[in-house]
């Protein structure tokens, strides 16, 4: 037998070192692997069973099936499965489907058992395959509030990131081995306990993070420079993957939180022009569905081309604002392009806000102020004339002087009950009027009433009639309802033809009493009867006669408002007209108030 060389004997010695770090790195990476394959197996089935359960609470109280609320139900998955992505399947306590949306899902017999496993009270299930074109699903079951199982929702999710996170740390760790490996060769048998040692720390680290303990980190103290740097890497890994999967989800939590909620509607919009956000009030503003929407072309999705050329101008990189007529509504377009640190237009947000009511308000003031100007106008007008016809000469003339006084004192009255109408109205509108409420007889309130129109009534061929039961008591400021049943009672005798009756009527209703002012008029149509309480509103010129303000309508309805109640008109057109409103009834009063 040949001697050996003491190079052969080197070979052996340092091939021996080198079998021994091989194993060493092999067990390293396995336990690695293994432990961050755990920690995101972890990871994804948490988040995945906390997705399924953030859905079984917004389900829950509209999961009724064969009511109204299955509607809500499938709009509800719509959303989730738009903001989340993945599959959702509904399935009710039958095990039947309801409502499924998903662009993928795993095989039926993965379905079944997480339907089966999550129909349990209280049960929660998940399960994973942290592999290419794998998916991880999670089950939870619909309860009432009684704890009864109404159904299961299933939720499922590619598993494309935890999978590429996994084969870039195992790529990481055999670029270590072979680095450390040449290393372990130089520096001889010595370090293979330390190794081993330091192996073990991190076998032990591994399985605290995939046990959930992101707070477990690896030594980095008296390891060589290769160890060292997986050490770091590895700590550097679950420091992120913790904070990532967390604030990842918090964020797509709040921002659709914000979306949903806004009082605006919005639209946002990808490059291509396709949406890709719309929000519930931008839904309704266009009388469209999530569906229609969401993942289609604006040109295609909305038939409105007012917000096409907006949304077009937006994409170019154009900000813009308008205001359009959307059905019954008006609103205001505020469109803002996306841009990058380029300036180059990546999308456009388009936000639509309802000024429907800010509109009608706007015009009633401004057809308040005209109205206003006009009825001050003409006393006004005929005051200044009569006086510069006095100025002229007339006041010499004893006929035509008297004439004219007494013309200026009616207009002067005029235009001081329009002035103290105008008060009245800025007084309720504003709350500052105050009541004096009373024990009240309707009885009395209603002949009073009848007392004071009688003359006009006489003068008008009217004949007045009342119709009240006895000991009926409200708690009322008598000069106010007074003034309301008179407003009344002025507005039938003026529209009544002669010969016919206006009747003044109290009567109970429940537990609330009920004035009515009936005449027999010739009515007016619902579109006038919704507008008759508008300041200075004139249904038709032989309405508008007499010697009115046009606020006596507008100053009751405040009235009959500030004490609780409201103003009911009912009228066919030819056949008469009714005002009515209901005060609260008074039982056994001890101290009535006329």
């Amino acid at each position: 037998m040949a001697p050996r060389s003491r190079g052969s004997i080197r070979l052996w010695q340092t091939g021996s070192f080198i079998a021994v770090v091989v194993v060493a790195m092999l067990i390293l990476s396995g336990s690695l692997s293994a432990g961050l394959k755990r920690t995101l197996t972890v990871q994804v089935e948490t988040g995945e069973l906390r997705n399924a359960a953030a859905l079984t609470q917004r389900l829950a109280p509209d999961f009724q099936p064969g009511t109204s609320g299955m509607a809500n139900v499938k709009t509800t998955v719509r959303e989730y499965r738009n903001i989340y992505g993945g599959g959702v399947w509904v399935y009710d306590s039958e095990g039947d489907l309801v409502e499924s949306a998903f662009d993928a899902a795993p095989i039926e017999p993965v379905l079944e058992a997480a339907r089966l496993s999550g129909s349990q009270e209280n049960a929660s299930y998940a399960a994973s395959d942290l592999r290419r074109d794998g998916w991880v699903v999670a089950s939870k079951p619909l309860t009432s509030k009684d704890g009864e199982v109404l159904g299961v929702v299933v939720t499922s999710s590619a598993v494309e990131r935890p999978v590429a996170i996994l084969a870039a740390v195992r790529d990481r760790l055999w670029i270590s081995f072979w680095v450390s490996l040449a290393v372990a060769g130089l520096l001889g048998f010595a370090f293979s306990e330390l190794i081993s040692g330091r192996i073990r720390a991190m076998s032990a680290a591994a399985a605290a993070i995939a046990a959930g303990d992101f707070e477990q980190r690896l030594p980095t103290t008296l390891v060589p420079d290769e160890i060292r740097d997986l050490a770091l890497s590895y700590n550097s890994m679950a420091t992120t993957l913790g904070d990532a999967f967390g604030a990842l989800q918090d964020s797509q939590r709040q921002i659709s939180a914000v979306v949903e909620s806004m009082a605006e509607g919005l639209l946002a919009l990808d490059g291509r022009g396709v949406v890709r956000v719309a929000n519930p009030e931008a839904l309704r503003l266009l009388g469209l569905t999530d569906r229609e929407v969401v993942g289609a072309a604006i040109a295609t999705a909305i038939d409105a081309p007012e917000i096409a050329d907006l949304l077009r101008d937006g994409l170019a990189g154009h900000q813009s604002v308008r205001s359009i007529e959307l059905g019954s509504s008006v609103v205001l377009l505020h469109c803002t392009p996306l841009l990058d640190s380029e300036g180059t237009s990546e999308g456009a947000v388009l936000l639509l806000a309802d000024i429907t009511e800010q509109r009608r308000i706007e015009d009633a003031q401004r057809r308040f102020v005209a109205d206003a100007s006009h009825e001050m106008r003409t006393p006004v007008a005929a005051l200044k004339g009569m006086l510069e016809l006095l100025e002229d000469g007339a006041k010499n003339v004893p006929e035509v002087r008297d004439d004219f006084i007494k013309t200026m004192q009616l207009e002067a009255d005029r235009l001081s009950r329009l002035v103290a109408d105008l008060l009245t109205l800025a007084k309720l509108e504003a709350g500052n009027l105050q009541l004096e409420p009373v024990s009240l007889q309707a009885e009395d309130l209603v002949s009073d009433v009848a007392r004071v129109m009688t003359t006009l009534a006489e003068q008008a061929g009217v004949a007045l009639v009342t119709d009240t039961a006895a000991d009926l008591s409200v708690d009322a400021d008598r000069d106010r309802v007074v003034q309301v049943l008179l407003s009344f009672t002025d507005n039938a005798l003026k529209h009544s033809p002669r010969g016919t009756r206006v009747t003044l009527s109290a009567r109970a209703l429940g537990e609330n009493v009920r004035f009515e002012v009936a005449d027999q008029g010739p009515g007016i149509s619902p579109d006038e009867a919704a507008r008759v309480f508008e300041r200075f509103y004139r249904a038709d010129t032989s309405r508008s006669g007499g010697g009115g303000t046009g606020l006596g309508l507008a100053i009751a309805k405040e009235i009959v408002e500030a004490h609780g109640s409201h103003i009911e008109v009912s009228s066919t057109p030819g056949d008469g007209t009714v005002f009515a409103f209901s005060l609260a009834r008074i039982q056994n009063p001890n101290n009535t108030k006329t």
